[in-house]
């Protein structure tokens, strides 16, 4: 044990009390590796949503076809014939665009664009990309 005299007076070389810089950087590393994370879960489930959307505007559009040959004038439906079945919810905002290539009431595939992103569906097969500005 130091004897009393050796504590009388402040050191001379006090250091605040902080964090060092290795801390700081261990915490601003996980923070970005957590907003990297959090990122990449909304765009994951944005492009699971606009899948699903693009895959009931398919279904819509075929109903629709089918509906138009029935009655004996078919042509193949367009964006405002869908709103009814697929509702304000996932039209609004969006660009559809329905693609029957023999005009046999057989939908071939529809292009869904809405925020920037593009997705195609056919039956079996969802494509999505980015739309290039």
């Amino acid at each position: 044990m130091n004897p009393i005299k050796n504590y009388q007076y402040a050191p001379r070389d006090n250091q605040p009390v902080g964090f060092s810089r290795g801390f700081a950087l261990a915490v601003v590393s996980l923070l970005l590796v957590a907003a990297l994370v959090v990122g990449g879960l909304v765009f994951s489930s944005r492009n699971s949503t606009y899948a699903a959307n693009a895959q009931l505007v398919y279904m819509a559009a075929t109903a629709k076809a089918i509906e138009f040959e029935a009655l004996g004038h078919y042509h193949v439906p367009v964006q405002a014939d869908l709103v009814a079945l697929i509702g304000d919810d996932v039209n609004e905002g969006a660009v559809i665009q329905v693609v029957d290539e023999n005009n046999d009431a057989t939908i071939d595939y529809i292009i869904y664009s809405k925020s920037g992103l593009t997705t195609k569906y056919s039956p079996g097969k969802t494509d999505a990309a980015k739309t290039s500005k």
